[in-house]
C-alpha cells in the first residue's frame, strides 16, 4: 500500500512540474508577443510589442491592396455597359458552330472564302461543345427517329452546356448592370466596400446551386428521356455537378482576374481613384492592430486621430458635393 501511495505522490509531482513548465512557457510566449500574463498590452516602450505591430501592418497592407484590387475589378465590370454582351455572351449566335475564314492564293472569287476546319482537332476548334448541337430548338419526333443514340446524347450534352452557361451569364450580367454608374448603386466606395465582397462570397455559393439547377433545366428541355436515363446511369448527375463546379470557377475568374488580364492599366487607374477609401480601410486595420499589440494609451491616441481624420475626409467630401 505504501508503495502504491508513493507512486501517486510521484505522479502528482510530475503533473505539478508539467503544469509549471506549461505556465512558464505561456508566460514567455506572451512576453514575446508584447502582452502580460492577463493578455493586456505591456508598456509602450516594449520592443516586442512594436515588432508585432509592424508585422501586422505589413499583413494588413497586403490585405488592403488585395481588397482594393478585387474591388477595382468589380467596378471595371460594372462600367462596361454594352461591352458586357461580348464579355458574357447570351445571344443565340454565340452558341453555334463557327465557320473559319481561310486565305487562299488564286483568283478573287476564291480568296477570303469560308471553309470548315478539317484538322484532327476540328471538333474542339470549331466552338466546342456548341458545334455538337445538331438540332436547333426542340427536336420533332421525325428528327429523333433519324438520330442514333450517340447523336441524341451529344446533342443533349451540347444543349445542356449551352443552356447552363447562357442562363448563368445572363444572371451575372443582370446583376452587374444593377450597379450602373448612372444608377443609385453606382458609387465606387459602395461597390468596393460592400457590393464586391458580397458578390464574391454569396455569388460563389449561389453559383453552385444555379449551375446545377440550370444544367438540369437545360437537360430536361433538350431531351427528357436522355435526362431520365442519365439519372439511372449516373451520367446526368456527373454532368450537372461538373457544370456547377465549372460555373463557380468561371464566376471567380470573371470577378477576380478577368478585368486585370484584359486591361490592367484601367483597373490600376480605378484603384488609384479610390485610394482614399483604401487608406481609411488601412487606418481601421492599423487601429485594430494597435489595440491588440500596443499600450492602451498609445492605441487610444491612434484611434482618436483616426476618427478625426475620417470625419474630416467625410465632411470635406459632402461639402464639395453640396457647394
Amino acid at each position: 500500500m505504501g508503495g502504491l501511495f508513493g507512486d501517486d505522490d510521484k505522479d502528482k509531482e510530475d503533473k505539478d512540474k508539467e503544469d509549471k513548465d506549461k505556465k512558464d512557457k505561456d508566460k514567455e510566449d506572451k512576453k514575446k508577443r508584447g502582452v502580460d500574463a492577463s493578455g493586456n498590452p505591456v508598456d509602450w516602450q516594449n520592443s516586442a510589442s512594436w515588432v508585432s505591430f509592424v508585422k501586422s501592418l505589413f499583413v494588413y497592407f497586403l490585405l488592403t491592396m488585395i481588397f482594393g484590387l478585387f474591388g477595382s475589378n468589380f467596378i471595371y465590370l460594372t462600367t462596361r455597359g454594352s461591352e458586357l454582351d461580348s464579355i458574357l455572351p447570351t445571344n443565340e449566335l454565340f452558341y453555334s458552330a463557327f465557320k473559319y475564314k481561310t486565305q487562299k492564293k488564286g483568283a478573287s472569287n476564291v480568296v477570303d472564302c469560308h471553309e470548315t476546319s478539317t484538322g484532327t482537332f476540328s471538333v474542339l476548334e470549331n466552338n466546342f461543345p456548341y458545334n455538337l448541337i445538331t438540332v436547333k430548338g426542340k427536336p420533332t419526333k421525325e428528327q429523333l427517329k433519324e438520330m442514333s443514340f450517340i447523336e441524341k446524347l451529344t446533342n443533349w450534352f451540347a444543349k445542356c452546356v449551352a443552356g447552363c452557361f447562357k442562363s448563368n451569364r445572363g444572371f451575372l450580367k443582370w446583376w452587374l448592370d444593377s450597379f450602373s454608374p448612372d444608377g443609385p448603386m453606382g458609387n465606387h466606395v459602395f461597390q468596393m466596400y460592400f457590393a464586391a465582397p458580397f458578390t464574391v462570397i454569396m455569388g460563389g455559393i449561389y453559383s453552385l446551386f444555379t449551375g446545377w439547377f440550370s444544367a438540369c433545366g437545360a437537360a430536361i428541355s433538350a431531351d427528357l428521356k436522355i435526362t431520365i436515363l442519365g439519372g439511372f446511369f449516373l451520367y446526368s448527375w456527373v454532368l450537372f455537378g461538373g457544370l456547377a463546379g465549372l460555373i463557380f470557377l468561371r464566376l471567380m475568374g470573371t470577378l477576380l482576374f478577368y478585368p486585370m488580364s484584359q486591361n490592367w492599366k484601367e483597373v490600376a487607374n480605378i484603384m488609384a481613384c479610390n485610394v482614399k477609401p483604401l487608406v481609411i480601410l488601412f487606418g481601421f486595420f492599423v487601429c485594430g492592430s494597435a489595440y491588440d499589440t500596443l499600450d492602451p494609451t498609445i492605441a487610444g491616441i491612434m484611434g482618436i486621430v483616426y476618427l478625426i481624420l475620417v470625419a474630416h475626409t467625410v465632411w470635406k467630401y459632402f461639402s464639395n458635393k453640396l457647394s
